[in-house]
């Protein structure tokens, strides 16, 4: 049983070290994101673990229920898992369909999920040893989730570069922050259809009802909360403000980002699609601002758990030369699907060379999505501790790659295109300027 002090003491902690690591990482330019799980790799087995385990071979190198640890794992994983919903309905709030669905947005996130699902799910079909498969009479699951892993775009990495170069509202933005928007909507049926083979629904019949499922969940329960649930919640907080209750409607949009939450898991999906899918439907309330405010405020608090917990269970004892040597190559295809994939269909739709590749390079961070698929494969029993210790090394690596790339163009686009970089807005319709 977790006792009360254990959790306000790992709290306090946990808190401390994420506010050292954002100001040590922010001296280096990269994403907040990368110094927490930094710190959890320090804090976990790779480094922590080692010191306070390495004489006593059942705690080493893989530790064991018992062994000493500075991180409690049951309160960690609470932590992490309201960091999760909170990061999700604040992604979901920034996510209004009515301004980021268009043709070419479509297209370029439809390429920037199949190159690289394609891609990762050939490999773990067909390229990994099975030492390092849960299951190697069953490949399909554990490949598409491998697949999976590699599809979601970090939009949070784009979208701080772009806001330091001062070109947030720009065309390339636009088609970067849209794409990116859809890219992870798409990703998330892809998660979907993951968990859905996981629990062994792989003949073609059960994937159809997983995918028309999520499919109906994500597109009507969108609908219906923003026609009703976001009604309900500006009511709220019109009438709460009158009686001197500022937060009644935000509480309420948290509450209905929760229920939304335990019906996607209900159903078979996984609560961070839920919570999503709720943040969709406040995104053209006239609470918007408001309600992202205040998750931004409650992420502050659980997120960084979440981030620190990816690196709490990587283990670099137990990596090998082989196991590096797939790495290598799941970083290659990992960057270069994502940058083709979303370059070509951008390059194919009028855009110059120098904006194309900065729409590529600006949809190849994976960040906080495809940590959240690859903790889902892990805890699912699909990836073991070795490949997902890999896996999260991989996933920081093409985070942090493409930023002097995205840099690069973006400035030759301001020197040789100036014209191009005129912020411009979807036409009527949804289609593409």
């Amino acid at each position: 049983m977790v006792e009360a002090t254990d959790v306000f003491r790992q709290l306090s902690f946990l808190l401390l070290i994420a506010v050292a690591s954002h100001f040590l990482i922010k001296r280096f330019r990269q994403p907040t994101i990368i110094g927490e799980i930094a710190i959890g790799i320090v804090m976990g087995t790779t480094v922590a673990g080692f010191l306070l385990n390495r004489d006593n071979p059942a705690c080493f190198p893989v530790a064991a229920q018992g062994c000493p640890a500075v991180f409690d794992q049951e309160i960690i994983a609470i932590f992490a898992a309201l960091g999760s919903i909170f990061l999700l309905f604040l992604i979901g709030i920034e996510s209004d369909f009515r301004e980021l669905y268009t043709r070419r947005n479509l297209l370029v996130a439809t390429g920037g999920v199949v190159f690289p699902w394609i891609a990762g799910f050939l490999l773990a079909l067909y390229g990994i040893p099975d030492a390092y498969v849960p299951d190697p009479a069953n490949r399909v699951p554990f490949a598409v989730f491998i697949g999976a892993i590699l599809v979601a775009t970090s939009t949070a990495i784009a979208a701080a570069i772009l806001l330091e170069m001062g070109l947030l509202q720009t065309r390339v933005a636009k088609v970067i922050m849209g794409a990116a928007v859809i890219d992870d909507i798409l990703g998330f049926l892809v998660l979907s259809i993951a968990i859905g083979t996981s629990r062994g629904s792989v003949d073609i019949w059960n994937l159809i009802v997983l995918v028309g499922t999520a499919t109906v969940f994500i597109l009507v329960g969108a609908w219906v909360g923003a026609r009703y649930f976001g009604k309900l919640v500006t009511r709220v907080q019109a009438t709460g403000g009158r009686l001197g209750l500022p937060f009644g409607g935000f509480m309420v949009a948290i509450a209905i980002t929760f229920l939304y939450a335990a019906i996607a898991e209900t159903i078979g999906l996984s609560a961070i699609i839920g919570a999503f899918v709720a943040g969709t439907m406040f995104a053209a309330t006239p609470l918007k601002e408001d309600l992202r405010r205040g998750a931004e405020r409650l992420g502050t608090i659980f997120t960084p758990a979440f981030f620190i917990s990816m690196g709490l269970l990587v283990n670099f004892w137990t990596l090998n030369a082989s196991l590096l040597l797939f790495g290598v190559i799941l970083t290659v295809i990992a960057f270069f699907t994502k940058v083709l994939g979303c370059a070509l269909p951008a390059k194919l739709y009028g855009m110059s060379r120098d904006e194309a590749l900065s729409v590529g390079y600006g949809m190849t961070p994976r960040g906080e999505v495809g940590l959240i698929v690859a903790q889902t494969a892990f805890l699912g029993g699909i990836i073991n501790t070795d490949l997902f210790s890999l896996i999260v090394i991989v996933l920081i690596v093409v985070s942090v790659m493409p930023a002097p790339f995205l840099k690069h163009y973006l400035a030759r686009i301001r020197r040789t295109q100036p014209a191009t970089l005129e912020a411009v807005g979807p036409t009527p319709g949804g289609g593409s300027p």
